[in-house]
């Protein structure tokens, strides 16, 4: 079903493979075989975890500048996807638990570590939706884990329930109108938040990528 390939990049320094599919159009097609009964169509599972987007390059750099992770750090990378920023922290000396709510995504995710760090990792299937308080870290990675609106109102619980005291939280987004306004609302929330801006140029187009840390006040 499958038809993949492993791209090579580097973030800031640290080279990387990472096996991606390339024919992401027969998920989609597959998705909407499925019939509108189908609890992965209910539950719009678009198959977005099958490709590398630009918000997950920019929170890896992020990563890799803000030096906030050491070897003591337990990292968190929820709605992991392919895994780009939790396998660079990984790179980092970080112990990492990679956690998403589709199998597929913590497939690739399990093999894309293989490719690229030798010690162990966490695996987890985990809807951030409903996010489990014995899963929690020093900092918690999320690249646009939220596609809609309506995806927002569950973050504020999941961030508190899945970091430690003292932890951060570091979330992506591709600079969505929408998505403006939870992120200003979170200082009314006791959250603390930076915003950074990150160019990312991907497929001979420029990106400028919203990356947020936001910690507990």
């Amino acid at each position: 079903m499958y038809e993949t390939s492993i791209e090579k990049l580097s973030i800031l320094g640290i080279n990387l493979s990472l096996l991606r599919i390339t024919n992401v159009d027969a998920l989609y097609a597959n998705l909407i075989s499925k019939g509108e009964g189908h609890e992965d169509v209910k539950d719009e599972r678009i198959p977005y975890w099958a490709d590398l987007w630009p918000s997950a390059i920019a929170l890896s750099e992020h990563v890799v500048k803000s030096k906030f992770i050491s070897q003591h750090s337990t990292i968190h990378e929820m709605g992991c996807g392919l895994g780009l920023p939790g396998i660079v922290a990984g790179k980092l000396g970080a112990k990492i638990l990679f956690t998403d709510y589709l199998d597929e995504a913590l497939d690739f995710a399990k093999q894309n570590w293989k490719l690229n760090c030798e010690n162990e990792a966490s695996f987890k299937k985990m809807d951030w939706r409903n996010p489990e308080p014995e899963l929690k870290a020093d900092v918690l990675l999320a690249s646009d884990v939220a596609y809609e609106r309506k995806s927002f109102e569950f973050l504020p619980v999941t961030f508190k329930t899945l970091i430690r005291p003292g932890g951060k939280i570091i979330v992506s987004e591709p600079n969505r109108l929408y998505a403006q306004d939870f992120f200003e609302s979170l200082s009314f929330q006791d959250f603390k938040v930076k915003k950074f801006i990150y160019p990312v140029n991907r497929n001979n187009f420029k990106h400028n990528v919203n990356v947020f840390e936001i910690e507990s006040a």
